[in-house]
């Protein structure tokens, strides 16, 4: 339970039993309940018993005042105990910024549904709808938070002599990292500082920082993001085993990163990070239909893409590394007879040759610049994983723009077709004779030859279409 003679919560409606804090709208409507209630008693009362103005039966608007709900329901939280003889376990956290590239696939996924609630102590419920809890970013830095304090008291009674514990990210700077033994004060690393939005590469941070020679080193993460950036990064971090633990009861498993990346060699380790930003990440889309095997075997084939996606990861990009990555994507699709000069020209043979339908096509050039921008400031970020001050250049101008406070995607500049193309309407009727679920009709336009009817007589029953005729064989009639 929260005190309420101690709460910082100023300004804010605060539930001492739960810790919920009602929006600024919600609460002020809940204050204002007896008022409301009044008004509505009084209206009422004039309109159904003084007056005839509205039916005494008819049903009542609610008022949908917005009160605290209670959670009764418990929920175990399951624990590992697993004895691995480490010294050090590092424990990172993520940074919620508003202006994150982020921030448009978090909004997308209804980050702003769930009420904000504050942990002032132990004994604050669990949330009963924990997806929905988390999906919003300050529920997410209140947890952080409170986990670090609740793991550092822990930690300085319970953690084994000779063994210690790295908490990063979770301070309310989101840049300290603290350092925790048993019947130790807590220590502030300043080795370990840094401004890293993204857990993934912090944790890279921190190995590196824990690596020692005839180290191993364990990094626990579903992500495959920190699966590339382990195989990456695995000959810069200095330790002589890394591997990633990975999945969750019959499916966990530890994976070697130090043999895959030995085995792979170090160009195409250069190579990860571009590649896998370009072919699909968390803050960059994928292209549809290509699947992330195919592109790897062809940047296994061929040392001049693993050349050209190496250079990508700096401030501008250069005209010939956007040819490069041009003819890269060139190879993630199936060839045509007369060879493209651009990504435009290629859509075009594709559409023309293969059949393909518009989604399974290639960007347009346009649109790829955009991706491109991205994909090179995502791994811009990556290549600075191992440095605490990132000092990164604001990314607006590398294929994302400000709407409304969040960061959205540039998706194009321009249409990806002439106008007159993109309105063309035309249907695939068969059966029902353009009668009912005809899209050109239902636009008001006759069939064309471009249909699958053809326009003919005989299999298209389209009234805009008879119309047409039947103004034609007038015109004919009047004709001496």
């Amino acid at each position: 339970m929260t005190n309420p003679f101690e709460c910082d919560a100023d300004n804010q409606l605060l539930n001492i039993a739960t810790g919920v804090v009602l929006p600024p709208e919600s609460a002020q409507r809940l204050l204002e309940s007896t008022e409301i209630g009044k008004k509505n008693m009084e209206a009422f009362i004039q309109d159904r018993l003084n007056t005839n103005k509205v039916s005494f039966w008819e049903p009542l608007k609610q008022l949908k005042i917005k009160t605290f709900a209670s959670t009764k329901k418990k929920i175990t939280l399951k624990s590992t105990n697993e004895k691995n003889g480490c010294d050090r376990v590092d424990i990172v956290f993520d940074q919620y910024r508003d202006m994150s590239i982020k921030s448009h696939e978090r909004s997308r996924r209804g980050s702003s549904s769930a009420l904000e609630v504050k942990i002032n102590s132990p004994s604050t419920p669990v949330p009963k709808q924990w997806a929905k809890y988390i999906s919003n970013p300050r529920n997410k830095t209140n947890l952080c938070t409170f986990l670090t304090q609740a793991l550092s008291e822990l930690g300085k009674k319970k953690l084994p002599q000779g063994k210690c514990l790295v908490i990063g990210g979770g301070c309310s700077d989101g840049e300290s990292s603290l350092h925790i033994r048993r019947d130790h004060p807590t220590v502030t690393l300043s080795d370990l500082q840094a401004n890293h939005e993204e857990a993934d590469t912090r944790l890279l941070f921190h190995a590196k920082h824990a690596s020692q020679p005839d180290s191993r080193i364990i990094i626990h993460s579903p992500d495959t993001d920190v699966l590339v950036l382990g195989i990456s990064f695995y000959g810069e971090l200095g330790c002589k085993e890394l591997w990633l633990r990975t999945g969750s009861k019959d499916r966990l498993r530890y994976i070697p990163l130090h043999e895959i990346s030995t085995k792979v060699g170090p160009k195409i380790c250069k190579a990860l990070p571009a590649f896998h930003a370009l072919t699909g990440s968390d803050a960059t889309s994928a292209f549809a239909g290509v699947g992330k095997k195919r592109a790897y075997n062809i940047l296994e084939d061929s040392e001049v893409h693993q050349e050209s996606l190496s250079q990508l990861g700096q401030i501008t990009l250069t005209e010939g590394e956007i040819k490069q990555c041009v003819k890269f994507v060139f190879s993630l699709y199936p060839t045509t007879k007369k060879t493209p000069s651009s990504l435009d020209e290629l859509r075009y043979l594709l559409f023309c040759q293969k059949r393909q339908k518009s989604e399974a096509l290639p960007p347009t050039s346009d649109s790829f610049i955009q991706h491109l921008k991205r994909a090179n400031y995502q791994v811009l970020v990556w290549r600075k994983s191992l440095v605490g001050n990132q000092d990164l250049p604001e990314p607006q101008c590398s294929g994302w723009i400000e709407e409304d406070g969040v960061l959205c995607p540039i998706l194009m500049t321009s249409n990806p077709a002439p106008e007159s193309i993109i309105e063309l309407t035309t249907c695939n009727c068969k059966k029902s004779l353009c009668r009912s679920t005809c899209s050109c009709a239902n636009n008001g336009l006759c069939c064309t030859e471009a249909c699958f009817c053809m326009a003919e007589p005989g299999s298209c029953l389209n009234p805009h279409s008879n119309t047409y005729q039947d103004s034609d064989s007038e015109e004919e009639d009047d004709t001496p």
